[in-house]
C-alpha cells in the first residue's frame, strides 16, 4: 500500500486539510513541517482512525472538532486514497471514513466505512470494506508503518515480555509466520480427519494403535508448546522484576547500604572509645613521670651520686645497715652471751650480765634511730644513687608522642563518624536487605524457570521425534493395505504437505528473522555512524526470543531502554521497522511523527537518508528544528509537503495575524524551507520581543 492524498474534516484541531504524497520512487519522502501543537500527532491519529478504524484511537480519545458545543452534532470524516499491488497490476482505492458526535452523549458512535475501488470508469463501491482493508493494511501492523517519535520506543523499551510479544507479533504478520501457523494447523486437521477413514475403512488393531498414540501426542504438544512459551514469558518477566531490584539495590547501595553504614557507625563509635581511654592512660602515664623518681634522679643526679658515695663509705665501716640492737635482743633470747659468758638469769653472774646489755639496747636506741634512717636511705635510695643512664627524656618523649598521635586518631575517628552519620541521614529509607533477598529469589527463580525452559524444550524435541517415527509407522502400515490404498495415498499427501509448511515455518523463524537481524544491524549502525574500530556500540541484534539487543565493545550487553541515548533509541526502532519492511518485501508507507527529536548532526541527516533508501514511501511530520541539518538530504529525496500552522501562536510566534479566531490548524503549500504571510514565525522569543 502507498498513500496517495488524504482529506481530513473534523479531526480535533484539522478540518479542511488536504494532503498529497509522493509515490515517487526515488524521491520517496513527503514532509509535513508544523511546530509543536500545530497537529502532527492529531494527523498521525487521523491516518491510522482512518485505516484501521476506531480501534486505533487512544482510550478515551475524543476526535469531535474542538471549539464545538457540546449540543452541536457535527460529522468527522477521513478519505484516504491508496494504491497497493496485485496480481492484477496496481490498483487504486478511496476509502471513507466517518462518525457524527454529540458531545452530550456519553455512548461513544462507532464509525462507518466506505470503500471505492478507482476505475477509469469511475469508483465501484466494495461490498465488504473491512475485509479488503484489513488484506490491504492489516491493523496487527499499525505500530510498524505509523511511528509516533515520543513512543516510538515500544519494541525496546518496557517490560521486556511486552517488547518481545510486539516484536514478535509484528515479525509474524510482516513475514506471513501467522499465515503458515494457520496452514499448519489446517493440515494437521485434515490428516487427522484421513487417518480417522482410514481406520473406519481399512484400519487394524496395528494402525488403531497408532493413531492413538498420535492422538495423545497430538493433544500433548500444542500443550507443551503453550507451557514452553507461558514459561519464557515468565523468565522474561521475572528478568524484568531481577534488573529492576538490582537497579534499585544499585542506587541504594550507591548512596550507602544503611545496615553497613549503621555497623560501620557502631565501629566507629567503638574505636573511639577505645582512644578515648588510650588516651586518658597515655595522659596518666605522662602526669606520673612528672611525679617519679626518674625525674628526680634525671633533675638531681650529681647530688645523688656524692650522697651514695657518703652511705656506701658508711657501709664499709659498718656503720650501716644499723644490726645493734637486733643482735643484743637476740641474745637475751639465749643462756650464753657472744663471748661465752653464761647469761642464764638464775644466777647473779647471768642476771648482771642480761642487765647490761638491757642498758647497751637503751644506750643504742637514740644512736640507732639515726642509723636505721640512713640505711633506708641507702637501701631505698640506691636506684638513685647508681650509675645507670637516666631515660626520663626517651620516656617522656614516647609519651607525649603517643599522645598526639592518639589526638589524631581520634579526631580522624570523630570526623568519620560525622560522615557517616551524614550519610545514614542522606539515604533514603531503602530496605537494602529486603533487596538483597529479593534479588537472590528472582535470581533462584528464574534458575529455576531456564530448568524448567530447558526440560520442556527437550521434551517438545522428543515427542515431535515420536511423532515423526509414528507417522512413518503408520505409512508403512497403511501402504500394505489395499482396500485403504486412496486413502493412504492422501494421508501421505497431506502429511508431506504439513512437514513441508512446518520446515518452512521453522526456516523463517531462524532464516528469515536472521535477515531482519541482519538488515537492521546495518541500518542503525549506519544511522548512528558507527566506526568498527572504535565505536561504543558494535552491533544489534534480534535474539532467537524476539528480543532486540545491543552489543558494546568485548561483546557487553547493552540494555538498549537503559544504555543508549535517546537519538541510538530512536534509530534503533527505526531501522528494526524499515529492516522489517524490507526482508519482508511488503509496500508500505512509514508514517513518522518527530522521528529526529534528541538528535542532531549526522545522526539526524544519516537517519533521514538511510530511512529514505530503505522505504517505499516515506512520510516525515517535523518540527521546523528537525528540519535543521537534513536540507540537503530533504532537497535530493522529498517531492511532496506543506506546512500546518495554529493561528493561536499569534501574536507571541506568529509574525503576521492569520485572520482567524477558528480553532484549527491552518496549511499553506510552502515546503520545509519556504515561508508565506500565514507560516511567518519568529525564531525565538528575543525576536518576537
Amino acid at each position: 500500500m502507498l498513500l496517495v492524498r488524504a482529506r481530513i474534516d473534523g479531526f480535533r484541531l484539522l478540518s479542511g486539510l488536504d494532503i498529497r504524497f509522493s509515490t515517487h520512487a526515488e524521491r520517496n519522502i513527503t514532509v509535513i513541517r508544523a511546530a509543536n501543537e500545530s497537529g502532527k500527532t492529531t494527523l498521525l491519529t487521523a491516518l491510522q482512525w482512518g485505516l484501521i478504524g476506531d480501534n486505533a484511537l487512544p482510550s478515551g480519545y475524543k476526535i469531535r472538532p474542538m471549539g464545538q458545543p457540546n449540543s452541536k452534532i457535527v460529522e468527522t470524516k477521513v478519505e484516504i486514497e491508496y494504491e497497493i499491488e496485485n496480481r492484477d497490476g496496481r490498483q487504486r482505492y478511496l476509502l471513507e471514513r466517518s462518525v457524527e458526535t454529540n458531545g452530550e452523549l456519553s455512548i461513544k458512535p462507532k464509525s462507518s466505512l466506505t470503500l471505492f475501488h478507482i476505475k477509469d470508469s469511475g469508483f465501484e463501491p466494495i461490498i465488504s470494506p473491512y475485509n479488503h482493508v484489513q488484506q490491504h493494511f492489516p491493523a496487527e501492523l499499525r505500530e510498524v508503518f505509523f511511528t509516533d517519535g515520543d513512543r516510538a520506543l515500544s519494541f525496546i523499551e518496557g517490560p521486556q515480555v511486552d517488547q518481545q510479544h510486539k516484536v514478535r507479533a509484528a515479525i509474524k504478520k510482516m513475514m506471513g509466520l501467522s499465515i503458515l501457523e494457520s496452514a499448519i494447523e489446517h493440515l494437521k486437521s485434515n490428516e487427522k480427519k484421513l487417518r480417522s477413514q482410514f481406520d473406519k475403512e481399512a484400519g487394524n488393531e496395528e494402525t488403531r494403535a497408532v493413531e492413538e498414540e498420535l492422538d495423545v501426542i497430538e493433544r500433548i504438544l500444542p500443550e507443551l508448546s503453550q507451557k514452553f512459551e507461558e514459561t519464557k514469558d515468565q523468565a522474561a518477566n521475572l528478568n524484568d522484576k531481577y534488573h529492576k531490584v538490582d537497579k534499585e539495590l544499585f542506587n541504594a547501595l550507591k548512596l550507602g547500604n544503611r545496615e553497613e553504614l549503621a555497623k560501620e557507625l557502631r565501629e566507629t563509635q567503638s574505636q573511639r572509645k577505645r582512644l578515648e581511654d588510650q588516651r586518658k592512660r597515655t595522659e596518666v602515664r605522662q602526669a606520673e613521670l612528672l611525679s617519679s623518681s626518674v625525674l628526680a634522679k634525671y633533675m638531681m643526679g650529681r647530688q645523688f651520686k656524692k650522697a651514695g658515695e657518703i652511705l656506701d663509705d658508711l657501709r664499709q665501716k659498718g656503720q650501716i645497715p644499723n644490726k645493734t640492737i637486733p643482735i643484743l635482743e637476740d641474745r637475751l633470747t639465749h643462756s650464753d652471751c657472744i663471748c661465752g659468758e653464761s647469761l642464764d638469769p638464775h644466777s647473779e653472774d647471768g642476771m648482771r650480765r642480761r642487765s647490761h646489755i638491757k642498758q647497751l639496747i637503751e644506750d643504742s636506741r637514740d644512736a640507732d634511730s639515726v642509723k636505721a634512717k640512713v640505711s633506708d636511705l641507702y637501701f631505698q635510695g640506691k636506684p638513685l644513687f647508681s650509675d645507670e643512664p637516666v631515660s626520663w627524656i626517651a620516656l617522656y618523649s614516647d609519651a607525649f608522642e603517643e599522645r598526639q598521635n592518639i589526638r589524631y586518631v581520634y579526631e580522624e575517628v570523630g570526623q568519620k563518624e560525622a560522615e557517616i552519620e551524614a550519610k545514614l541521614n542522606s539515604i533514603p529509607d531503602a530496605d537494602v536487605k529486603r533487596l538483597q533477598d529479593m534479588k537472590e529469589t528472582y535470581r533462584n527463580q528464574l534458575r529455576q524457570l531456564t530448568m524448567e525452559e530447558t526440560r520442556l524444550d527437550e521434551k517438545i524435541k522428543l515427542k515431535r521425534s515420536e511423532k515423526n517415527e509414528l507417522e512413518l509407522k503408520f505409512r508403512t502400515l497403511s501402504a500394505r493395505v489395499e482396500k485403504g490404498e486412496k486413502i493412504s495415498r492422501e494421508l501421505n499427501v497431506a502429511t508431506d504437505m504439513k512437514n513441508i509448511v512446518e520446515r518452512s515455518l521453522e526456516r523463517m523463524k531462524t532464516q528469515e528473522v536472521k535477515q531482519v537481524s541482519d538488515a537492521m544491524n546495518r541500518l542503525f549502525l549506519k544511522m548512528i555512524g558507527a566506526d568498527e574500530e572504535s565505536a561504543l556500540i558494535t552491533r544489534a541484534e534480534i535474539t532467537p526470543e524476539f528480543r532486540i539487543v545491543v552489543f558494546g565493545r568485548e561483546d557487553s550487553v547493552l540494555d538498549p531502554s537503559m544504555d543508549l541515548n535517546g537519538a541510538s533509541r530512536r534509530a534503533l526502532t527505526i531501522s528494526f521497522v524499515l529492516a522489517l519492511t524490507k526482508i519482508s518485501g511488503v509496500e508500505a508507507p512509514n508514517v513518522i511523527d518527530t522521528p529526529l527529536g534528541m538528535m542532531s548532526g549526522f545522526v539526524k541527516s544519516e537517519v533521514v537518508k538511510t530511512a529514505s533508501e530503505n522505504s517505499a514511501q516515506l512520510i516525515l511530520l517535523l518540527t521546523h528544528d528537525e528540519i535543521k541539518g537534513c536540507e540537503e538530504i530533504l532537497d535530493a529525496r522529498s517531492a511532496e509537503g506543506l506546512t500546518l500552522t495554529n493561528p493561536a501562536h499569534y501574536p507571541k510566534i506568529l509574525k503576521n495575524d492569520p485572520g482567524t479566531k477558528e480553532v484549527k490548524v491552518l496549511s499553506c503549500d510552502c515546503r520545509y524551507l519556504e515561508t508565506c504571510a500565514l507560516c511567518d514565525r519568529y525564531e525565538n522569543s528575543t525576536d518576537a520581543a
